[in-house]
């Protein structure tokens, strides 16, 4: 038995996570699956002889959703450094378009106070 981790797009409410479970559950060779809504990720349970994570995930995908196993390729190239210091810069990206868009804004409500 192994377990394995997906992320899981396109969830929006708690039956769309009961689908994802039910969809999951019923694929062959699956002992548990666990779906956490809020953090949009997925843990299975299950035995390599009979079914493999690309089962699951054509699962999770004829269900309606999106699925990509954490540790693909695309999510080991990506240190949490990096990706920390890209989050950083979007942030600070869009604190100066708020300034920027802020200032002239703040003249059209107030400037007549002034």
């Amino acid at each position: 038995m192994k377990k394995l981790k997906f992320n899981v797009t396109g969830m929006s409410c708690a039956a769309c996570q009961a689908h994802v479970e039910k969809a999951v559950s019923k694929v062959n060779g699956v002992m548990d699956v666990n779906v956490n809504l809020l953090a949009n990720k997925m843990t299975v349970d299950l035995d390599e002889g009979v079914t493999n994570a690309q089962a699951v995930i054509n699962a999770v995908e004829s269900a309606g959703y999106g699925a990509s196993e954490i540790g693909d390729k695309e999510n080991k190239t990506s240190s949490p450094v990096a990706v920390a210091q890209d989050e950083s810069k979007k942030m600070k990206k869009r604190l100066w378009w708020s300034v920027g868009f802020l200032i002239p804004l703040f003249y059209i409500c107030m400037g007549h106070m002034a």
